[in-house]
């Protein structure tokens, strides 16, 4: 079974109206899901993926987008409080 990737990208507005990146993934098996990326994860994931904008996230794996993630999630992990 091929790997899940990134098959498009949008900017929606999230809380508060901030916004956030929206990536769809498909599945090897036609299956396709969306993760929403704040401003963090965004920053990381086209950075991990030495991207200048979001079009050039297509074709990307999913692991880039957990990576991306858990570098969010852990800004609130290591306040040590």
């Amino acid at each position: 079974m091929t790997e899940a990737t990134i098959s498009s990208v949008r900017v929606a507005a999230a809380h508060e109206g901030v916004a956030e990146l929206v990536v769809t993934l498909t599945h090897g098996n036609g299956g396709s899901s969306e993760v929403a990326l704040d401003s963090l994860a965004t920053s990381a994931l086209l950075s991990g993926c030495d991207a200048s904008n979001p079009d050039q996230l297509i074709g990307v794996p999913w692991q880039k987008v957990r990576d991306a993630l858990s570098v969010s999630w852990n800004r609130y992990n290591q306040s040590g409080g």
